[in-house]
C-alpha cells in the first residue's frame, strides 16, 4: 500500500492510501468510522481491489494523519476533507472516483455533496450516524456519556494482542472476527517512545468527532443525488448494542429516495463482520 499527504487549507495533513486493485478498474475511494483507520479495513479492501482500483483516506487525527495544535475537528473541516481526499483521487485517476463510508465518514462524504456539490460515480454508505430533530432531544444525555467515556478511554497498550483481547470482551465487538480484531488492533496503534504502543487517534480526537456529528444539518441537507447511492445498515444483531446509527440510517434513505439494504447478523461495525456481504453491496451499488 502506498501513502501520500495531502495538506488541507487548516494544515493538517490526510494521509491518502493507494490500497491497489485491478488493472484499468475504476477507482474506488473508502472512508473510516470513527477512532479506526483504513488500515482496520483491510480484509474489506482486498476483497474490494477485485474489481476496483481501491483507495482509502485517514480523518484528520486519526490513522496516519496529523492535528496540529489548534486545527479544528469539526462539520465543516471533515466535509472538507472528504471533497480533498476524492478530488486527489480524481486528479490522480483521471476519473469519477466511486465511494463507499463506514459511520462517520459517510456523514462528511453526504454533507460534502449537498453543501459543496461533491460529485462521486456511486455512494455506498454504511450506518453513517445522521442526527434526528428528536434524538436531538431525547438522547442528549447518552451523546454526553458517550463522550465522556471516550475521554476517559485507555490510550496505552503493552501489545496490539492485548488491546485485541480486551476488545474481544466487549459487547461492541463481539461480533468481529478475531482475525479482524488483530488487523483493527494492530491499525489503530502506533509505538510509543520507550516502549509500548498508543492509540492513534487520541481520546480527545475521537470525542471531538463525536460532538462534530452531534449536528441534525447533514440529514435536514440531504436530497436525491444523481450518482448512484445506497445506504447499508445492520439487524442489531445481538449481543452487540445497537448503534444509534441505526435509527437514521432509513430517514436518511429516504431522503435520498436511495434504496436501504439490512445485513443479516451484524452490529454497527458491519464492514468488518461481514466483509463478503459490504464488498457485494458496494459492487451492487457501482454496477460492477
Amino acid at each position: 500500500m502506498e501513502t501520500r499527504f495531502l495538506d488541507a487549507a487548516d494544515g493538517v495533513r490526510l494521509a491518502l492510501h493507494h490500497h491497489g486493485g485491478k488493472q484499468g478498474a475504476p477507482p474506488l475511494l473508502w472512508g473510516h468510522a470513527n477512532g479506526f483507520a483504513a488500515h482496520c479495513y483491510a480484509p474489506l479492501l482486498d476483497l474490494l481491489a477485485r474489481d476496483f482500483d481501491v483507495w482509502a483516506w485517514d480523518a484528520r487525527g486519526q490513522g496516519m494523519s496529523d492535528l496540529p495544535d489548534g486545527a479544528p475537528i469539526d462539520l465543516g473541516a471533515v466535509t472538507a476533507d472528504a471533497a480533498l481526499a476524492l478530488g486527489a483521487v480524481r486528479a490522480t485517476t483521471g476519473a469519477l472516483p466511486h465511494a463507499a463510508t463506514h459511520s462517520f465518514s459517510g456523514v462528511a462524504m453526504l454533507h460534502a455533496a449537498t453543501t459543496l456539490g461533491l460529485g462521486f460515480a456511486s455512494l455506498t454508505c454504511f450506518e453513517p450516524p445522521f442526527l434526528l430533530p428528536d434524538q436531538a432531544v431525547d438522547e442528549e444525555a447518552g451523546h454526553i456519556a458517550r463522550v465522556n467515556g471516550t475521554l476517559r478511554r485507555r490510550a496505552d497498550w503493552s501489545s496490539p494482542e492485548s488491546l485485541a483481547t480486551r476488545l474481544a470482551a466487549t459487547s461492541g465487538f463481539a461480533l468481529v472476527p478475531p482475525d479482524a480484531l488483530a488487523v483493527l488492533a494492530d491499525a489503530i496503534l502506533k509505538p510509543r517512545p520507550g516502549g509500548g504502543f498508543t492509540l492513534r487517534c487520541a481520546p480527545a480526537t475521537e470525542a471531538a468527532i463525536y460532538r462534530a456529528m452531534w449536528d441534525t444539518a447533514p440529514l435536514l441537507a440531504l436530497r436525491p443525488l444523481a450518482a448512484p447511492l445506497r445506504f447499508v445498515m445492520s439487524d442489531a444483531a445481538p449481543p452487540a448494542p445497537p448503534s444509534p446509527a441505526r435509527r437514521a440510517t432509513p430517514e436518511a434513505a429516504a431522503a435520498c429516495r436511495a434504496p436501504l439494504l439490512e445485513i443479516a447478523g451484524t452490529s454497527h461495525l458491519l464492514a468488518l463482520e461481514r466483509p463478503q456481504a459490504c464488498a457485494a453491496a458496494i459492487r451492487g451499488t457501482a454496477k460492477v
